[in-house]
């Protein structure tokens, strides 16, 4: 997998071109994704056993380096990792800290500081503040993204709910 250095710190992994390591992604993915598979049933069977004191832990080995615990956090990760690199999809990733500045919360909603300080004051995204200056928890952040998201699919789903498909079958500009 080729690596290249990207703005903010960030690396992207391309997607393997050559067929031997497509393959090899591809296979990674799918013994991922085959624990994911298992029944409900099979899944609470293996937590409990997996909760005990003597379970041993799977271990992530990269040659040459020490083995490290494959958490299941980290497993998902990687599965979702290996779907995308294996479905011909580059992954981006970029380093951030749990606390973010104004600017860099703004950044990652794509809005403006300003915008952002104001849904901050407005209480809509909680924050504390660091002498003068408001930090943002990246959780916060992220749980405020996915509800503006859904705020938005709803609005939407009620707009076409409203609508007579009836009235467009006339428009001269849908092709039928």
């Amino acid at each position: 997998m080729a690596k290249r250095s990207m703005s903010q710190g960030g690396v992207a992994y391309m997607p393997p071109t050559e067929p031997e390591a497509r393959r090899r992604t591809r296979d990674v993915g799918e013994a991922l994704s085959q624990s994911r598979s298992l029944g409900d049933s099979t899944n609470r069977d293996f937590e409990d056993i997996a909760a005990q004191r003597d379970f041993p832990l799977p271990l992530l080995k990269i040659p040459g380096e020490e083995d490290r615990p494959l958490t299941p956090e980290l497993a998902r990760i990687l599965l979702r990792v290996a779907e995308l690199l294996s479905g011909g999809k580059a992954v981006y990733m970029v380093e951030y800290d749990t606390q973010l500045t104004t600017q860099e919360a703004a950044d990652l909603l794509g809005v403006s500081r300003p915008t952002l300080v104001k849904l901050l004051e407005d209480g809509h995204i909680p924050f504390t503040k660091v002498g003068r200056h408001r930090r943002v928890m990246l959780d916060d952040l992220q749980k405020y993204a996915a509800q503006r998201h859904q705020e938005h699919i709803a609005m939407f789903d009620e707009l076409a709910a409203d609508e007579d498909p009836s009235l467009t079958l006339d428009n001269p500009l849908i092709r039928h």
